[in-house]
């Protein structure tokens, strides 16, 4: 059974073989969350993998003795019963190819060693929240299913962050690799509602990250007379050969050459989504009209091909 991130408190399995940094964990998350802490690898495995023990988020360190966090990872994300689980992935090296590597194998966020305990707090804060938000998303998703596989083109329209990442969940069913397509797509979706309609700048967003507020200002836009009536669209056409989207907002537009690859600060929360959207899934996608329109193309699933 998926376990639910709101009952009672949130249980988190941290593993790192650095006694210092787990204890350094503990303090910081054992106020607010249940937090059980493992050095070895092979035990981590064997607690995850025991139907008695549930968590709601994993922290795992990439560098120990096998099996290291990417191997735990990995398990992870192949497991039926443990794929939902939100990952942090730590490390000492600040490698962008790393990053990439850690990201593409499934992990959440991307933590580098030493951390900051605000970017600790607010990366735990965002993966429980994701967590929470696929829960409820993946029933509507299902359902969207079976009328995605009749769709040869067609146009959908959105307010919210949270109908930004229904819209990329249900569509990336289309696509040939679905879980990163989903990944990709929303960024792109989530950018045209926040970044685009409601006009939040990146510094912005990057205070209102680090304060754990993003969420309470995206609430509080959404609702202003100034954004309350802009929506932005996903048109989208299977064809022989690719699914094609095109994402339109109505917003003021941007300078996205600024964001074109990863940035040097692994642990920043937020400037990422086009260059993980470019790595991800999306490696030629289009700008126009200042910003405000993105083309992107994936493979899609044989069953879908026009």
């Amino acid at each position: 059974m998926m376990p639910h991130p709101t009952a009672l408190r949130a249980r988190i399995l941290a593993v790192d073989e650095e006694p210092f940094s787990l204890e350094l964990v503990s303090e910081v998350l054992g106020e607010a969350y249940e937090v059980t802490a493992l050095q070895d690898g092979r035990a981590a495995l064997r607690l995850l993998d025991d139907a008695r023990c549930e968590f709601d988020l994993v922290i795992l360190d990439r560098r120990m003795q096998a099996p290291d966090g990417m191997a735990i990872l990995r398990h992870i994300r192949a497991s039926p019963t443990l794929a939902h689980l939100p990952v942090i992935l730590q490390t000492a090296v600040a490698d962008p190819v790393q990053v990439a590597e850690g990201i593409e194998a499934g992990a959440d966020f991307y933590l580098t060693k030493p951390f900051r305990i605000e970017a600790l707090s607010a990366m735990v804060r965002a993966a429980l929240r994701q967590s929470r938000e696929r829960v409820q998303l993946a029933e509507q998703a299902a359902d969207m299913e079976t009328s995605l596989a009749l769709l040869g083109q067609g146009v959908f329209r959105f307010r919210t962050v949270d109908e930004a990442a229904a819209l990329a969940r249900a569509v990336a069913r289309l696509c040939a690799e679905p879980d990163l397509v989903r990944i990709a797509l929303a960024e792109l979706l989530v950018n045209a509602v926040e970044h685009g309609n409601l006009g939040l700048g990146f510094e912005a967003k990057q205070q209102l990250m680090q304060s754990g507020c993003w969420r309470e200002e995206i609430d509080r836009r959404q609702g202003a007379a100034a954004f309350r009536h802009r929506v932005a669209q996903l048109a989208v056409s299977v064809e022989a050969d690719a699914v094609r989207f095109v994402i339109e907002d109505q917003g003021e537009g941007f300078d996205w050459t600024r964001f074109q690859e990863m940035p040097d600060d692994p642990v920043r929360l937020n400037g990422r989504g086009i260059a993980l959207a470019r790595q991800l899934a999306f490696p030629a996608l289009v700008f126009a009209d200042g910003g405000r329109r993105i083309e992107a193309e994936a493979t899609p699933r044989p069953r879908f091909r026009a």
